[in-house]
């Protein structure tokens, strides 16, 4: 059975890929744009439902200015089916080059590691879609689905 709790911390070259609950909640909060207590409980849920093995989440830090630069999150896992949901969101200033490694690092995960061949998309992330429809993916109605 995949734990998915031990997979953290993922270190990339410019990254650290860590728990939301490992920031200061200002951080988070400002990355998130809500409020503390909004922030509090988004945290809490991200944990329990990171322990139960259902999803996980990460926020992305720029190893140079200690900023959120992403919130990568695959919930409702069902390792039966090998499916999963994606949300991504990316600091608005991130570059292409950025925003490419940490995509790269999720296919990685996606793909080679978990082995998801269903993901459906929370909205349609144009760069995340390229990347997998470029890795070997097809996108159909918000979904992508290995070939």
């Amino acid at each position: 059975m995949i734990k998915l709790k031990s997979y953290r911390p993922f270190i990339t070259e410019n990254f650290t890929w860590e728990f939301p609950s490992h920031f200061k909640l200002k951080t988070a909060s400002e990355f998130l744009d809500k409020n503390i207590a909004e922030t509090t409980n988004f945290i809490s849920q991200t944990a329990k439902e990171t322990m139960s093995d259902r999803a996980v989440y990460w926020f992305v830090e720029d190893k140079q200015s200690h900023e959120i630069s992403a919130l990568i999150a695959l919930k409702s896992i069902d390792f039966n089916n090998s499916s999963a949901t994606i949300f991504t969101k990316f600091d608005d200033n991130i570059s292409k080059k950025m925003s490419l490694e940490i995509i790269q690092r999720l296919y990685v995960f996606v793909n080679d590691q978990i082995k998801l061949n269903i993901l459906d998309m929370k909205e349609d992330e144009s760069r995340v879609v390229k990347f997998f429809t470029d890795s070997g993916y097809e996108f159909t109605n918000n979904r992508l689905k290995r070939k």
